[in-house]
């Protein structure tokens, strides 16, 4: 597969997945061995994966991808999460993913966020 089949591969995986993240299908798109890094660490496998989205979805209302690099089979997605806390707190994390496919799969992700930020929201409850 030469880069620029391989780009556009990696921009139409990403865009599906970032648009079907809360309209539902999105864990088809996730490979069965996902390496996902996040500042809670190092996750292997898709249960694993899909679990940790799905928490991360608790609070996490909606996603806006504000900006989609993509150079071969890797994406960097510029995004902002809506958040809302269980007592109806609202606020904004932008963040930034970094989104590797191969065989039309996403088969890593790193996430990077203002840690110090979210853990402050979520402490209001």
């Amino acid at each position: 597969m030469s880069q620029t089949s391989n780009a556009t591969d990696a921009k139409e995986i990403v865009t599906e997945y970032f648009d079907r993240l809360y309209a539902g299908g999105w864990e088809a798109l996730i490979d069965d061995e996902i390496v996902f890094t996040s500042p809670a660490g190092v996750t292997r496998g898709k249960a694993a994966y899909v679990d940790a989205t799905n928490r991360f979805k608790r609070v996490a209302k909606s996603v806006e991808v504000r900006q989609l690099i993509v150079e071969g089979d890797t994406a960097c997605a510029i995004t902002r999460y809506r958040l809302e806390s269980p007592k109806g707190n609202v606020a904004t994390c932008d963040t930034m993913e970094v989104l590797s496919v191969r065989d039309s799969k996403i088969q890593s992700s790193h996430i990077c966020f203002d840690t110090a930020a979210f853990g402050k929201f979520m402490a209001q409850g």
